[in-house]
């Protein structure tokens, strides 16, 4: 009884004990299933191929004899008497009997033949020799053999034909191979035809001799027609009455799968599976089946797993002495691991209480512990992140507050990783797209994209010859204070390495593009704060440098010294023109000659110059509205807004680029719709008018009040022909109606439609439609 409570109160100890037995017990039943599937599988295997010998040996012995039958019957049926028998009006009772005579000796010179018969059609008379002779039991069968030989459809040819004619259930009186007098397909009149009727003993001993199962008085091997229907059953009578069953799952698989050799299982309607193999032959959609039942294939099997089973549970207990043995090992350092811990025992039940053992008990001790140091070391961790990053941003905003003393104080107190006495150099990392970043990206994840990106400078930096430390400014950029002798000198070669590998490394982690923007070279630690304005001011050049870029001084400072700004005069005239003629290839070379010209100047007058160019698209827009009736709507309200909002030049050029695409494609929707209402008023003239000879360009235009050239010319744009085709085609198509219709004369009709030259109009209609009128009128009205 203590023993068990022992056991009982030490949890882990069970479950050690029961994993280790359960373990073994499952390395045992897979390596025990695995064997006896494979050696099912094996048993499967040979008995399938057994099979497969035997099926292969049965449609080889089909089909010689289905050879050496078919070559007799060529044979016969090429004799002059067996041709004259089958093809005389009259028969001549001397030619019948020497033909019988032939057909007698042929057949007593073949064993495995039932009977020969020839059908006359002509005389409609019957020669049999054989089984189906005159005097001989089964002679009627000859008569319904005719009647099958006259019907319209024939019988196939050559082919061995299983015939039935004694109505015994699932037995074949004779196989019968036909030679048609013709090949026509259907026997349209009575054809004559030769007969070989065949035994099928010969079949039927074939396969028992060859049948070599391990119980032949349980199987049994058949041969079946293409419908499942049993031809001959060579052993395995028994089995007759599952032979319903198994034709149905014959005919299933093989509209499933279409196969030439398988095999598979099935109860066939019983309880037993039954292991059927089957092969197609290349007789007549033969099928050869074997059919044996299941447990006999597998009963070599079945001692083996009664003698695995033994084994297993041998194995079995001795694995349940082996683990208790193991565990009790293994479990002797966890038990003084407990023991030393000291936990009182009353509080030690009650947390083991909650707890799935006396480890995971200790655990939960051991993390409670973890995690209460834990917090309070994390606590201490951000109270001096907080106040180490309060002191950078002071320091780098209001470097003249600071005394030296307060400085070198800042330093040590903060551990901060600069150098007291200089020099220094800022850079600030500004990510692109801030726009987009701020309306994507959560404020939590914000804060850990930061986080990586600092610790990530943080690390690069440490490894190259600076010192340096890392501050958020609380804005869209973080500032890195950078130190040491190596800044000495006024050139950034040196540091652009390094800052071009933190810009690759964090865009190969996280996807993001970060722009850099490095500052003068500080010389003290109160001109750190002008170094940082002089540095924002730099960083607004990224519009001209594009995205993932690292600005220099010495790269913004032709920029920074242009404060000069004139606005190109000659490209504004060339833009309000291009927009005016709306030319879109103007437009979008004149915004690119300016853009070049603005990024030469000052960040300001770039600025300045952009809503310039913004403002010259609003007015034009304005100006072009005052003189049209149906104004140009392009809304351009917040144009000025998304130019301010973009951050390279190319954005800027390409928000510019689709304005004017924009208003191009309004003014050209307006000119479309103003040219269809020219061209329909100009088509309704003619419609109206086609009439009077007189009417031609000029008339039309005059009643437009516009210039000929004008009308001809938007005409043609929209209908890719001239006003006079146009007015020909609407002439020849009344002429047309009116030849069809009216009884007028060719001449009428051509001064009715407009015409006043008899040639022209000739000319004019016979190239539309092929034929002068009078060919048109006449063939009209012969149809």
């Amino acid at each position: 009884m203590r023993m068990l409570q022992a056991y009982k109160s030490k949890k882990y100890l069970l479950r050690m004990l029961l994993s280790l037995t359960l373990l073994m017990f499952a390395v045992l039943l897979t390596s025990s299933l695995a064997q006896q599937y494979n050696a099912e599988r094996s048993a499967i295997t040979m008995q399938q191929e057994a099979n497969r010998k035997v099926m292969t040996q049965v449609n080889n012995n089909i089909s010689y004899m289905k050879e050496i039958i078919s070559n007799f019957a060529v044979n016969l049926y090429a004799e002059k008497r067996i041709v004259a028998l089958m093809t005389m009006r009259q028969p001549d009772p001397m030619t019948v009997i020497q033909a019988v005579n032939d057909l007698h000796q042929s057949y007593t010179l073949s064993s495995f033949l039932h009977s020969i018969m020839v059908y006359n059609g002509y005389a409609n008379e019957t020669y049999a020799v054989g089984d189906l002779g005159l005097s001989k039991p089964d002679h009627a069968m000859s008569e319904e053999l005719v009647r099958l030989l006259k019907r319209k459809e024939k019988l196939p040819r050559m082919e061995l034909l299983p015939m039935n004619f004694s109505g015994r259930e699932r037995s074949v009186d004779f196989f019968s191979l036909v030679i048609y007098e013709t090949y026509y397909p259907d026997n349209a009149t009575r054809e004559s035809a030769l007969v070989l009727n065949i035994k099928p003993e010969w079949l039927i001993e074939n396969m028992r001799s060859i049948n070599d199962f391990a119980h032949p008085e349980r199987s049994g091997i058949f041969i079946v027609d293409e419908a499942g229907n049993v031809i001959l059953s060579g052993q395995g009578d028994h089995l007759l009455s599952n032979l319903d069953a198994l034709k149905q799952v014959l005919h299933k698989r093989n509209s499933i799968v279409p196969e030439q050799f398988g095999y598979f299982t099935n109860p066939l309607g019983g309880e037993d599976d039954f292991l059927i193999t089957f092969m197609n032959t290349e007789v007549s959609s033969w099928k050869v089946v074997t059919v044996q039942p299941y447990e006999d294939v597998l009963g070599p099997i079945q001692q083996m797993k009664t003698t695995s089973h033994l084994l297993s549970a041998a194995f079995l207990l001795l694995s349940v002495i082996v683990s208790i043995l193991m565990a009790h090992k293994l479990y002797k350092p966890i038990e003084r691991m407990i023991a030393q811990m000291g936990i009182d025992p009353a509080e030690e039940r009650e947390e083991r209480a909650g707890s799935r053992d006396e480890l995971s008990h200790a655990a939960n001790r051991y993390s409670q512990m973890v995690q209460k140091l834990y917090h309070v070391s994390n606590e201490q961790d951000k109270q001096k992140t907080i106040v180490k990053n309060y002191h950078l941003r002071t320091l780098i905003a209001s470097s003249p507050a600071f005394t030296p003393g307060q400085f070198a104080e800042s330093i040590a107190h903060n551990q901060l990783n600069i150098e007291p006495k200089g020099p220094y150099r800022l850079v600030i990392m500004k990510i692109d797209g801030y726009h987009s970043f701020m309306r994507n990206v959560s404020y939590n994840q914000r804060l850990l994209y930061y986080f990586a990106i600092n610790n990530i400078a943080e690390d690069m930096m440490r490894t190259s010859p600076f010192r340096c430390e890392i501050a958020d400014m609380r804005s869209d950029h973080v500032v890195m204070l950078i130190s040491g002798e190596s800044l000495n000198g006024q050139e950034t070669a040196p540091l652009i390495p390094v800052l071009q590998r933190i810009q690759e490394v964090i865009n190969g982690y996280y996807k993001l593009s970060l722009s850099m923007t490095v500052s003068d070279l500080i010389g003290e630690y109160e001109d750190i704060s002008e170094g940082y304005g002089r540095a924002i001011q730099y960083s607004m050049y990224k519009m001209l440098f594009g995205s993932n870029a690292i600005l220099t001084p010495e790269r913004v400072r032709s920029n920074m010294e242009q404060y000069e700004y004139t606005f190109p005069e000659d490209l504004e005239k060339k833009m309000i023109e291009s927009i005016r003629t709306n030319d879109l290839n103007g437009m979008l070379e004149a915004i690119h000659h300016i853009l070049e010209q603005l990024s030469r100047y000052h960040y300001d007058h770039i600025i300045h110059g952009m809503l310039h160019v913004v403002d010259i698209l609003k007015g034009t827009v304005r100006d072009l509205n005052k003189n049209r009736v149906v104004s140009l709507y392009v809304d351009l309200s917040s144009l000025s807004r998304q130019v301010l909002e973009k951050e390279t030049m190319e954005e800027i050029r390409e928000l510019l680029g689709q304005a004017c695409t924009e208003i191009h494609d309004k003014l050209l929707e307006s000119d479309h719709e103003k040219n269809s209402a020219l061209t329909d008023a100009i088509k309704e003239i003619m419609e109206v008018n086609y009439k009077d000879r007189n009417l031609s360009l000029q008339g039309i235009a005059s009643i437009l009040h516009m210039t000929p050239a004008y009308v001809g010319l938007k005409f043609k744009q929209s209908e890719l022909m001239s006003v006079g085709e146009y007015l020909n085609e609407v002439r020849l198509r009344h002429a047309q109606k009116y030849l069809e219709t009216k009884s007028f004369s060719i001449k009428e009709i051509m001064e009715l439609v407009g015409f006043f030259n008899e040639s022209t109009f000739f000319k004019l209609f016979k190239k539309k439609f092929g034929v002068t009128p009078r060919e048109y009128r006449l063939k009209k009205s012969l149809e």
